[in-house]
């Protein structure tokens, strides 16, 4: 009996040692280097001035969406490989590219997390010759800035939830039933029927976000022409301008707005993007991000909006800032974890 204890003693003994050596491995990883959304590219420099250099440029440089002026997605530095000392191991988002016919078949991009850093996202695109590098970046390189993006995403939402206005929360859960992640400088408030207006209330870069919600009615209810519909109703009716008769629409002309139709929390939603602007009144306006799903426990709609006012400043990183916040919330579903069964709808 004794030898039985001391054989399962040494055995726990010997897990727990090695979970503790596994977490070390987790826990001791240096925090990533650089600010938000800023890549950096290890490449020869020869390859770099070739088109196919130039074609991994653009991935990295491609304009954001909808914006009222041009803004790149990333910020990108470059680096030779044999300059990618241990200092720049820890930078945040990075890029190797590697041409070598000896090495590849065929051109890839593989993607990772956390080699030498907490959240570091890398991308590996390598290819036996430069045409075949050019063409994967042609076709497929929105996989890099997307996987980007959703990895500075997924970190402002860490941050935001260990940093978040308790107010806030309490107020979205209270009104609609849902839960939201957003930083303490958003703290002021208005309240409406079925409408919230959230705002960091800032003179210089102003961030805001509103939910809404309206009856669900039928699967038409959830077209590009329907959310668009409704926000003009809903912001007509909830933001008035300065000046008298005048309210928030949207700008149609210029760069109209786009939706399009995403997963997120393993359910559908329309993520709309468009430009904003005060109707009838003062010259204001900015870009918007909106998501747009449904309470099915309700039966109803729920749109939730950021839209940035910063006439002087760029303003990618204020709305990316919005987004995480948007991406944050969870339904009354998810929050009290109930499974929902889809039920038939309205043709």
């Amino acid at each position: 009996m004794k030898k039985l204890l001391f054989t399962l003693l040494t055995i726990t003994t010997l897990i727990l040692s090695a979970c503790k050596d596994n977490d070390k491995k987790t826990v001791y990883l240096p925090s990533i280097s650089g600010a938000a959304y800023e890549v950096l590219l290890v490449i020869d420099d020869s390859l770099y001035r070739t088109p196919a250099g130039e074609a991994m440029y653009y991935v990295l440089n491609a304009p954001t969406p909808i914006l009222p002026q041009p803004e790149p997605m990333f910020k990108m530095s470059k680096v030779a490989p044999n300059h990618f000392d241990n200092l720049l191991k820890a930078t945040r988002n990075i890029v190797f590219v590697d041409v070598n016919p000896n090495k590849y078949t065929q051109a890839k991009i593989n993607l990772s997390r956390n080699r030498w850093a907490n959240t570091q996202a890398l991308a590996n695109v390598v290819a036996p010759d430069e045409e075949s590098l050019k063409t994967l970046l042609e076709t497929s390189g929105s996989t890099i800035s997307d996987y980007f993006i959703m990895a500075e995403r997924e970190r402002m939402i860490d941050f935001y939830q260990s940093n978040i206005n308790a107010e806030a929360l309490r107020r979205v859960y209270q009104q609609f039933g849902s839960k939201i992640a957003v930083p303490t400088s958003m703290n002021k408030y208005e309240k409406k029927d079925n409408f919230l207006w959230i705002t960091n209330g800032s003179a210089l870069i102003r961030q805001d976000i509103v939910i809404y919600t309206t009856p669900y009615k039928s699967i038409d209810d959830l077209t590009h022409e329907s959310i668009m519909a409704r926000r003009d109703s809903v912001m007509k009716a909830n933001m008035p301008g300065g000046v008298e008769g005048s309210y928030m629409g949207t700008e149609y002309r210029y760069l109209p707005p786009v939706t399009n139709f995403v997963t997120h929390n393993n359910a559908w939603c329309a993520e709309t993007r468009g430009l904003w602007k005060m109707k009838n009144g003062e010259h204001m306006g900015g870009p918007f991000v909106s998501l747009t799903r449904v309470d099915e426990m309700n039966m109803q709609i729920i749109t939730i909006e950021g839209f940035v006012f910063a006439p002087k400043y760029d303003k990618r990183n204020p709305l990316r800032q919005l987004e995480a916040m948007i991406y944050s919330l969870r339904l009354p579903h998810e929050v009290n974890e109930v499974v929902i069964t889809a039920k038939k709808t309205n043709q």
